[in-house]
C-alpha cells in the first residue's frame, strides 16, 4: 500500500480533488514528493523550536516591530482607494473588452497588466512624494538576499505539517456538511492544456507577480496598520481573514488563513518581506508543480 493510498482510505472520499490538503492521487512521484516535503516540514519544525527555545522572542518585541512600520493612516486610505479603484476598472474594462467571457488564461494575464502592475506603480509613486523608503520600510536588504531566501525555505517547510494537518481535517468537516470540492480557478486554468509561451506566462505570474503583489499589500501595508490599531494577534487575524476570503473558494479558506498567519509571523520575525514573498512564491510553485504532476 503507498502513502497516498493509505492517505485515503482515512480521509473522505470526495470528488477528484486537490490543492492544500491530501496528496495528490495522480503518480507516484507526486505522492513521494509530498511525503519528502512534510518529512522535512517536521524536521525544520523541530529546528525552529529548538532554536526559539535558546533565543525566545517575545510577542510584544514582535508587535512594536510592525507597529513601527506603520504607515499614517491617510496613506492607507489612499493606497485602498487606489487598490479598489483599479480593481472594479480592470473587472469594467475587462467585461467591456470580453463579454461573455469565462475565467480563461487572457483574464489572469489582463488583470496582471491592468491592476497588479498600475496599483504597484501608484504604490511607487505615492512613496517617492510621500518621502517613504520603501527598502527600510520593508526590510528590503538585497546583500541579505540569500540568508533571507534561505529562512523563507525553512519557514514554508516548517509551515507545511500544520498546514496539511488543519487542511485535512478542514476538508473532513467540509464534506460532512456536503461541500463540493473543485480547483480553484487559476489552478483549473493553470492545469489546462494551453500552449508553453502561454504557460510559462501564467507560471511567471503564479509565482513572481502574485506572491510580490499580495504580500506588499497584505504584509507590508495592512498588517502593520491593522496591528497598530487592534493588536497583534487580532491584527493578523483580520488581515488573514481578509486574505483567504477574497480567494471567494470556501475550500481554499482555512488553508488561505493559515498560510497568512504564518507568513505573517515570519515577517515579524524577520524584519523582512522577502521572507513571505519567498514563503509564498514557495507555495505557489510547488503546489502547480503537485497539480501538474497530478494531472
Amino acid at each position: 500500500m503507498t502513502f497516498s493510498s493509505f492517505l485515503h482510505k482515512i480521509l473522505p472520499q470526495v470528488e477528484p480533488y486537490w490543492e492544500y490538503s491530501t496528496p495528490p492521487p495522480g503518480t507516484m512521484a507526486a505522492g513521494l514528493f509530498f511525503l519528502l516535503l512534510i518529512c522535512l516540514g517536521i524536521a525544520a519544525d523541530a529546528g525552529l523550536v529548538l532554536y526559539w527555545i535558546k533565543r525566545p522572542v517575545h510577542r510584544t518585541e514582535l508587535e512594536g516591530r510592525l507597529t513601527s512600520r506603520a504607515l499614517p493612516w491617510q496613506m492607507v486610505l489612499i493606497f485602498s482607494g487606489i487598490l479598489i479603484g483599479f480593481y472594479l476598472l480592470a473587472s469594467w474594462l475587462y467585461l467591456l473588452m470580453f463579454p461573455g467571457s469565462g475565467i480563461e488564461p487572457k483574464t489572469v494575464v489582463f488583470q496582471t497588466l491592468f491592476f497588479h502592475l498600475p496599483v504597484l506603480a501608484l504604490l511607487g509613486l505615492l512613496f517617492h512624494f510621500a518621502g517613504v523608503q520603501s527598502r527600510e520600510l520593508f526590510g528590503l536588504h538585497w546583500k541579505k538576499i540569500p540568508a533571507l531566501l534561505g529562512l523563507s525555505v525553512i519557514f514554508y517547510l516548517a509551515a507545511l505539517p500544520v498546514l496539511w494537518l488543519c487542511s485535512a481535517l478542514y476538508q473532513i468537516l467540509l464534506h460532512q456538511f456536503g461541500c463540493d470540492f473543485f480547483l480553484q480557478d487559476i489552478s483549473q486554468i493553470l492545469t489546462a492544456p494551453a500552449a508553453w509561451p502561454m504557460r510559462t506566462v501564467l507560471f511567471f505570474i503564479t509565482i513572481i507577480v502574485a506572491p510580490v503583489f499580495e504580500e506588499i499589500v497584505f504584509r507590508g501595508i495592512l498588517l502593520p496598520f491593522m496591528v497598530r490599531r487592534t493588536g497583534f494577534w487580532p491584527g493578523i487575524i483580520l488581515v488573514s481573514a481578509v486574505f483567504g476570503g477574497m480567494h471567494l473558494h470556501l475550500p481554499s479558506f482555512l488553508p488561505l488563513f493559515l498560510l497568512s498567519v504564518m507568513f505573517s509571523l515570519a515577517y515579524a520575525r524577520t524584519q523582512s518581506l522577502l521572507v513571505p514573498i519567498g514563503m509564498h512564491a514557495l507555495f505557489n510553485g510547488v503546489t502547480v508543480a503537485l497539480l501538474l504532476l497530478m494531472d
